[in-house]
């Protein structure tokens, strides 16, 4: 059972280290970019191996894992989501691309994407006017707040089909409001997907509305590089079909000469071939240790680090792109050093921290931190000492 100490209690740093062994070389701080694999993670990998070189690569030494991992997240997405609905990926633009590819769309139907949205999720979308013949609409980015049904009302017409937007912002920290949205898009017949990357492991959302939520599990849910999922609400799954269909994608796929191509009627229909088993028990292990953390708990502390983070910095008269308050649900905080040097700032802090360094679209460069459970106050306090300790 993981259950990490309380942050107050002397055996907090010898937890941290003991399970999350990248303490011992940075203070890690970039989760919102990739997350270090914890030691229980890299264990059951690398026993599963083992046994893989033992016994061979069977199902029984997998099957089981699969089954949990899939349980793990629907219990993550909470809302009456259900295991059969959740299909494997690569990544997350992969699992985007199976929910944008596999709609049966008509010629000269609309999808909106929103403006300074990661690429992922604009990407895929846009490719649809090229092999779907769809018009791709854009709504507008405002610095000063997350993206809103106010701004996608007057994109949207008969011809709408879907809208797609990202659970948590991956550079401002924005959350829009899930719910608010997938209520207006309902009642008007239009399918809503979420890029929930930044959100999923740090904080919870409401996706209660949504009839799609993809990510991959290498930044806040401590997973692999390379282990995503899709999530398909049950009643559009029915309607969506593969753009690639493997054997293990088809109804009657015991049966070797049948050679059907009827969808396997769940999720299922989205994984063609051989699954990556090795990532999937790293992820597995994982979600074991959010979940044992508590969710509520992660996501408390999540949010009771940033705003102390964003408190530290402003008091110091750094630039933050985005303020928000106690309650903004987002384990995001970009910032600028008062002297705007944030390469050289990063060049200075990279031996000791683990930050980011991000491009804005005025050109301007930021730096953004991005704490998780496991880090600690005094990580804040040696990360802003050391900002300081560059401006002498």
């Amino acid at each position: 059972m993981f259950s990490p100490p309380p942050p107050s209690s002397e055996e907090f740093f010898a937890w941290r280290r003991r399970e999350f062994p990248i303490f011992e070389r940075k203070i890690f701080l970039t989760h919102a970019s990739v997350s270090p694999l914890p030691a229980a993670s890299a264990r059951a990998v690398a026993d599963y191996a083992h046994q893989l070189a033992r016994e061979g690569q069977f199902d029984y030494l997998h099957a089981p894992i699969y089954t949990r991992a899939k349980e793990r997240f629907a219990r993550l997405l909470g809302n009456g989501a259900r295991p059969e609905e959740i299909a494997f990926a690569g990544s997350t633009s992969h699992a985007l691309g199976l929910v944008a590819t596999s709609l049966p769309w008509k010629r000269g139907e609309n999808c909106l994407v929103c403006d300074g949205d990661f690429p992922a999720n604009i990407v895929i979308w846009k490719n649809l006017a090229h092999t779907h013949g769809v018009e791709i609409r854009v709504a507008p980015f405002h610095p000063h707040r997350p993206v809103s049904v106010e701004d996608l009302a007057p994109l949207i017409d008969e011809k709408t089909r879907l809208v797609t937007v990202s659970a948590v912002h991956f550079l401002t920290g924005f959350a829009p409001n899930l719910r608010e949205i997938g209520e207006f898009l309902r009642a008007r017949g239009v399918l809503l997907c979420v890029d929930a990357i930044q959100s999923l492991g740090a904080v919870r959302a409401d996706f209660s509305r949504a009839d799609f939520v993809c990510a991959d599990t290498h930044k806040w849910l401590l997973g692999p590089n390379g282990t995503a999922f899709a999530w398909f609400r049950g009643e559009v799954l029915e309607q969506m079909r593969p753009q690639i269909l493997g054997w293990l994608a088809i109804e009657g796929r015991d049966d070797w000469f049948s050679y059907g191509t009827t969808p396997f009627a769940n999720a299922e229909r989205f994984e063609p071939g051989a699954r990556n088993y090795l990532g999937i028990v790293a992820a597995e292990k994982s979600l074991e240790i959010l979940e044992n953390a508590g969710l509520e708990n992660v996501e408390n502390r999540v949010m009771q680090l940033r705003e102390l983070g964003a408190q530290k910095l402003e008091n110091r008269g750094h630039e933050i792109l985005f303020r928000g308050d106690a309650t903004t649900k987002s384990g995001n905080l970009t910032f600028r050093p008062r002297d705007g040097d944030a390469k050289g700032l990063y060049a200075k802090l990279d031996e000791k921290f683990a930050v980011s360094i991000r491009d804005w679209r005025d050109g301007k460069q930021w730096l953004r931190i991005s704490p998780h459970f496991m880090n600690h106050e005094s990580d804040l306090d040696a990360l802003c000492a050391a900002i300081e300790k560059s401006h002498r």
